[in-house]
């Protein structure tokens, strides 16, 4: 380094691009070599100033490739995948250490990580094929729920029942795009090797919450503003209350008659107030009058917002965004929406008694696609 160098500080560079800036932005002469020493700062680095590196994180085709490593390998989620699609440990009470045990895999991580790791234990759907495995506990859980349902409900009932529930859109490159699946929503090892089940990764996300029933398709609610691909798009009780129930659902109370809807909210998301009694949540509905019930969680087979869209939950779109930007992406999800036949929804509603008894006549397991 040669004597008497000096580092051009950050400042020192904001301030070059800012007077440069401003020059420019008036059709004023700009003398940079003038400017450099104005500030200080050699040529050299009044250019390196001027010259200032985008993010690579803007760049959808970046992939970050730093960070910890995962503490459980891929082959170690294979060998405990293969366990949970085996049909030999259907009537097996298994927990997360001994999924691990009997998939010969040397824990070394807590529950929680091969919670988060794994999904959930409750269950299997494959994205591709019809195949499907139910934990017992799960099974036991869903069988008490459908008794309630068809002593609750007669079939023509199902008609006032409004569906609802966040989805959340992921965006990938060359127009493609799919429906995050739920926890227990994977590809079974036969299906696995199929191209569609290496999904890369979502260049944006677009979270909405949204309702359907018979002859009945609500408007998209983009509740997230953020489309970055590491949100999850989690909503919060002040989040759906605001946004969901006072904005969205409040609207539909006018309709004539005691019987106009009744709303199912998702049991699995928080925000719904599902978790407790007395919450924000469930005191707006009670003091709006809003009828409502909770679906039978982690059973997506059991809502249409999970079992009406294409195979594996994704597909290609006719034309790709023109840009990533957040009104490009809503109106592409508003467009997807559109799309979604109400013919199919309300033979679907019309169906939920028949797959209610089917899920009771088969002791709670899934019921296909």
């Amino acid at each position: 380094m040669p004597p008497g160098y000096k580092h051009g500080d950050t400042p020192k560079k904001a301030m070059v691009r800012g007077t440069i800036s401003y020059l420019e932005s008036q059709g004023l002469p700009v003398n940079k070599s003038a400017i450099f020493r104005h500030f200080d700062l050699s040529r050299s680095q009044g250019y390196a100033a001027l010259s200032v590196p985008a993010s690579k994180r803007n760049d959808p085709e970046w992939e970050e490739t730093r960070g910890r490593p995962s503490k459980i390998s891929d082959e170690d989620q294979k060998k405990m995948e293969g366990v949970l699609w085996d049909d030999a440990y259907d009537n097996v009470n298994l927990n997360w250490s001994g999924l691990a045990k009997e998939a010969g895999v040397q824990m070394e991580c807590n529950a929680r990580t091969l919670h988060r790791t794994m999904g959930t234990l409750s269950y299997r759907r494959c994205l591709s094929c019809a195949r499907t495995w139910t934990h017992k506990k799960l099974r036991e859980k869903r069988t008490e729920y459908v008794r309630k349902m068809l002593e609750t409900y007669q079939p023509q009932d199902w008609r006032f029942v409004r569906f609802s529930a966040e989805l959340h859109f992921g965006f990938g490159l060359d127009g493609k795009i799919r429906l995050l699946p739920r926890a227990g929503e994977k590809f079974c090892p036969s299906c696995s090797p199929l191209d569609e089940a290496n999904w890369p990764r979502d260049v944006k996300r677009v979270h909405t919450w949204v309702a359907v029933g018979y002859n009945f398709k609500s408007e998209p609610v983009f509740y997230e503003e953020s489309t970055s691909p590491n949100c999850a798009g989690i909503m919060t009780m002040p989040e759906y209350r605001d946004k969901v129930l006072v904005k969205a659902v409040k609207p539909w109370l006018t309709n004539p008659g005691p019987r106009a809807f009744i709303i199912e909210e998702d049991t699995d998301s928080f925000a719904h107030g599902s978790a407790s009694k007395v919450n924000l949540v469930q005191q707006w509905k009670e003091d709006n009058g809003v009828r409502c019930h909770f679906n039978c969680g982690e059973s997506p087979d059991l809502s249409p917002l999970d079992s009406l869209w294409p195979p594996r939950k994704q597909w290609t779109l006719a034309e790709a965004p023109k840009d990533w930007e957040d009104e490009t992406l809503q109106q592409v999800v508003r467009d997807v929406w559109a799309g979604l036949d109400q013919e199919r929804i309300n033979m679907w509603v019309d169906f939920m008694p028949q797959r209610l008894r089917q899920v009771l006549d088969t002791e709670g397991t899934f019921v296909s696609w």
